[in-house]
């Protein structure tokens, strides 16, 4: 055999068997932390600037509404040393001292009153961030403070000089300094009782000042401790349950014991007694408001016992739908979470809105509930924490981490879609619709402009002029002057729980009662009456409302929307007939046709080759609301209002229908009076003409 056949021949190149692919690495999970460690602060940072923004534009487009007087008036008179700081209204003292030293530097303007509860509101946000943080995590501490930055709700306190604003901010630093007190590091072998225990001594010793701040924004910081409570017994039930402590060694088993005398202090001889250190601290109506007796929970529950809860379940409601269910389920999710924040969180939300629904239901309006919304919005945080949770760890596990930072970025769009955008640029715009920039389910109260109408009675009132206000700290502020008349006949008993009519003032000029307000007007030679919505409600009477609108004259040029008017009166220049006259129907109950009243027509007017009546009138909707009817039988439509000011219209008027001298003219509203009290119209003005 050959060399060459001996040679073992070259194996022809194997088929490649097939290698076992070995899966790349995956690639690790995002680091969440990680990259909350790097944005948040820079987010938070952000958002803290557009709440400034939001809280803080066009600030002083509104005058001041009625209840900021209470801190402008003391806060003022205290720099002037004509006023102690405190005063029988003790509700909010702690606003009127911070507002001291920016009057003092700055001047008592409406911004300069606003301002601190626009940095206390932006330091709400904050505080959400770092509620968040402290209870489940830096992303939703971020959620939590996105809510907040958007919240109108919060927003619209936060433009107020009244202590809603400063009430939230330290209730919520409480809560944060209650964690950080009973929930410190557990160290288990120290002989320190506070370490052993999980208590940090720092932090429960700065609890005592801001309890103090608090209370002094609004006595509501009362359900503190029941929230306080309600959580100590959640978590002791939690671990007695499952065998983990001995309850007598266990701090929340304490707490929650401590709680209890709470719930006594409704029986009569416990009230009695907390009643006596209380009344030196606040009003009578304030004490009732923390200390409801015995007696009065009958009655409350008697008087439709669910309409607190119908107001405070609005505040929560509105805001979108979806929002509300995020909120809500975050509620119960949390406790899948982390189970001692769930219970803070479950213990801050429920326990006052319960308890302010069905038992402490004497402050039911909006605005109270402002300590607790905070905590809601946080608590839908936890929701879309869940969710974005879920998805990156269950639907989409092997996605792209650019797709799951996508995801990340979802609620935060959500819910900036769910802000109510149309009424956000009414409220930072100062765009009113009735009175109100932002809808009633979180604003109780209405806004009228003081500015304008008193600078017009300034502008034209002479010295010795008598004047007169439904607000009366308004027109002193707006114009200036101290010695300004209380034109309500009646007011609103706390004890007896319905309006009654003001007692007489003997020897005293005033327009407390029907009686004062004609004395005053008699004995005066010239005066002036400023008057908001007031008076066409219940605080004033028919008797004295009619009287103005029959004696006094009407400036429609004072005015331009019309929500503060201005009478005067003037002994040497007697009241135009038919010139000027304030005619509402529509808005009171079954008011369809005014009384009767002349229009004299010179009969040079009536025997021009047209006649035409020039009207001033305002809130006519639509083509067939308000009729002008002429000697009985004539009748003809106003035309729509284009705006929601006073307008004027020139409207043409048949030959036939009248005659020279005195001719009966009556207004008459033609839609539904029942169906919406809304509904009507005003006539400031009719003259005939040719």
């Amino acid at each position: 055999m050959s060399k060459q056949k001996a040679q073992r021949p070259t194996p022809a190149p194997a088929k490649a068997a097939p290698r076992k692919t070995v899966a790349a690495p995956a690639a690790p999970p995002p680091d969440w932390q990680a990259l909350a460690d790097r944005y948040a602060l820079p987010a938070l940072g952000a958002l803290v600037l557009i709440a400034l923004i939001l809280r803080i534009l066009n600030l002083d487009a509104l005058s001041l509404w009625v209840d900021e007087f209470v801190h402008v008036f003391r806060a003022r008179n205290f720099n002037a040393g004509t006023g102690p700081l405190l005063t029988d209204d003790n509700n909010g003292i702690l606003l009127t001292a911070v507002m001291i030293p920016f009057f003092k530097l700055f001047g008592d303007t409406a911004f300069w009153a606003r301002v601190p509860s626009v940095l206390f509101g932006v330091g709400t946000v904050y505080l959400m961030y770092r509620l968040g943080e402290r209870l489940f995590n830096r992303y939703v501490g971020l959620l939590g403070a996105f809510a907040g930055t958007f919240s109108l709700y919060l927003i619209f306190w936060s433009r107020m000089g009244r202590n809603y604003a400063i009430f939230a901010f330290f209730y919520l630093l409480l809560g944060l300094l209650f964690l950080k007190a009973f929930e410190n590091k557990e160290e288990p072998e120290s002989s320190d009782f506070w370490r052993r225990n999980g208590i940090s001594l720092k932090h429960l010793l700065w609890m005592l000042p801001v309890l103090a701040a608090s209370l002094l924004s609004h006595q509501l910081t009362f359900f503190f401790p029941f929230t306080v409570g309600t959580y100590a017994v959640i978590i002791a039930a939690g671990k007695i349950r499952r065998g983990e402590e001995d309850r007598f060694r266990n701090k929340y088993f304490w707490l929650g014991v401590a709680s209890l005398p709470l719930l006594l202090m409704i029986l009569p001889g416990v009230n009695d007694l907390l009643r006596t250190p209380l009344s030196a601290l606040l009003s009578a109506q304030q004490v009732d408001w923390v200390l409801p007796q015995g007696s009065r929970l009958s009655e409350l529950w008697a008087k439709q016992p669910w309409e607190a809860f119908r107001i405070y379940h609005g505040v929560l409601r509105y805001d979108p739908a979806l929002l509300y269910f995020a909120a809500v389920a975050g509620l119960v999710i949390a406790f899948g979470i982390r189970a001692r924040s769930a219970a803070w969180l479950f213990a801050s939300v429920v326990t006052p809105f319960l308890l302010m629904s069905f038992l402490f239901r004497d402050p039911t309006m909006p605005r109270y509930f402002i300590f607790v919304f905070p905590w809601f919005l946080l608590s839908a945080g936890v929701f879309f924490y869940w969710l974005f949770r879920y998805l990156t760890q269950k639907v989409f596990a092997g996605a792209s981490h650019n797709f799951q930072y996508a995801l990340l970025l979802l609620p935060f769009l959500f819910m900036l879609g769910s802000v109510r955008w149309k009424e956000m640029k009414r409220l930072v715009l100062a765009e009113q619709v009735e009175g109100h920039v932002v809808n009633e389910n979180i604003a109780d109260c209405i806004f009228t402009n003081w500015k304008q109408p008193s600078d017009f009675v300034k502008q034209h009132m002479q010295a010795g002029d008598v004047l007169m206000s439904t607000v009366t700290n308004a027109a002193a502020y707006y114009l200036k002057e101290d010695n300004i008349l209380w034109f309500r006949q009646m007011h609103y008993d706390t004890k007896l729980k319905r309006y009654v009519q003001n007692a007489p003032e003997p020897g005293k000029y005033s327009a407390a009662t029907f009686g004062d307000l004609q004395r005053t007007v008699a004995s005066s030679p010239r005066g002036w009456l400023l008057a908001d919505y007031y008076l066409d409600n219940v605080f004033v009477d028919e008797q004295s409302r009619m009287f103005v609108y029959q004696n006094l004259q009407y400036y429609p040029e004072a005015s331009p929307d019309g929500s503060v008017k201005v009478f005067g009166w003037d002994r040497n220049k007697p009241r135009p007939q038919n010139q000027n006259l304030v005619i509402q129907l529509g808005k009171a109950a079954d008011k369809i046709v005014s009384t009767p009243f002349a229009i004299d027509i010179p009969q040079n007017v009536y025997d021009a080759p047209t006649i035409q009546m020039d009207i001033r009138y305002q809130g006519v909707n639509s083509n067939r609301e308000a009729l002008v009817i002429f000697n009985d039988d004539n009748a003809v439509y106003l035309p729509p209002n284009q705006g929601k000011g006073i307008e004027n219209q020139k409207v043409t008027l048949q030959k036939q229908w009248l005659r020279p001298g005195p001719n009966k003219v009556q207004l008459m509203y033609e839609e539904a009076v029942k169906s919406d009290p809304d509904k009507g119209f005003t006539v400031y003005f009719i003259e005939v003409r040719g």
